[in-house]
């Protein structure tokens, strides 16, 4: 027998679909929180592995979603790996597919959908969360339709991506977890005029940039993030804002120390990146001026 055809559950776009529709919308207004899409852009995209350690994050939008979570954080939490200690926090977000399509994104299919690799920085806890799978039915075509997305998330692991949204509280973040290069400026001829975080300095005969973290005037101490090349000792720093300009004398950090810029405020090392620490101690470990260290007194 076929279906009663006073109820269309299953047509396009039909009364009874828009009404909970806009229910679904209305209770993510009501029980959700307002966060920030950050869509990613990438830049050198490896074909293989599509990957791209040279991504961007340059735009946002705010929009509400549901936390499906209601015990705490998912995921495996905080554990020692064979990496050292990990966080993979991870939560679930509901975002209202109409809502979605209103942001307007028009890059890579986002017009229609969240995708992998995005982040939403998270108000409540101050951290940016990175999509990991995009569910499209979860809630099962309810009256013959979908209205929703879950996004299941996981605590974003910085590693040296742009991120410029305008959003300071996002921006920051950035600044505070990018690798540091230090560098100290000449007292004579002394600094001319106040550097600027987040402008550009260049190079006066390098033409090599870098990106205002922190200016430390008082210790003459230039804080650089997203370097493009070394400086020349000597050469005439320009912020592009600012118009400051310094001499380079000292480069305080080497060029395989790492560290970042909240570990420097705090007065720490910054144990999570110590490679060439680690490589030093491994050194004294392992002799490697044998032909082949791990052998039993052969070349096998």
């Amino acid at each position: 027998m076929a279906t009663n055809h006073y109820f269309n559950h299953y047509g396009e776009n039909t009364p009874d679909q828009r009404l909970i529709e806009s229910l679904i919308i209305e209770s993510i207004k009501v029980y959700g929180i307002d966060v920030h899409y950050m869509p990613r852009t990438l830049i050198n995209e490896d074909s293989l592995y599509g990957e791209d350690r040279l991504s961007q994050f340059k735009d946002q939008r705010i929009i509400e979603m549901y936390i499906r979570n209601v015990d705490g954080f998912g995921g495996d939490g905080t554990f020692v790996s064979n990496f050292g200690l990990e966080v993979r926090d991870q939560i679930t977000l509901t975002v209202s597919r109409r809502r979605f399509k209103e942001l307007n994104f028009e890059t890579d299919g986002r017009d229609a959908e969240p995708k992998a690799g995005d982040l939403i920085y998270f108000p409540l806890t101050d951290g940016l969360f990175t999509i990991l799978d995009v569910q499209a039915t979860n809630v099962f075509y309810q009256t013959g339709t979908l209205q929703s997305f879950d996004l299941v998330c996981e605590l974003f692991s910085y590693s040296d991506e742009k991120i410029d949204t305008g959003i300071e509280e996002i921006d920051d973040i950035e600044e505070q977890q990018s690798f540091v290069r230090t560098f100290e400026l000449a007292s004579s001829p002394a600094v001319s005029g106040t550097f600027q975080v987040g402008e550009t300095v260049t190079g006066g005969s390098s033409s090599k940039t870098g990106e205002v973290a922190k200016w430390d005037a008082t210790t003459r101490y230039l804080y650089l993030i997203n370097m493009t090349g070394n400086f020349t000792v000597g050469e005439i720093l320009t912020g592009a804002t600012s118009l400051a300009t310094g001499t380079y004398e000292t480069k305080q950090t080497t060029d395989e120390a790492v560290e970042t810029l909240s570990a420097i405020e705090a007065g720490v090392e910054d144990e999570i990146t110590s490679n060439k620490q680690i490589e030093t101690d491994a050194d004294s470990i392992l002799d490697f001026t044998e032909g082949n260290p791990f052998s039993e007194g052969t070349n096998f």
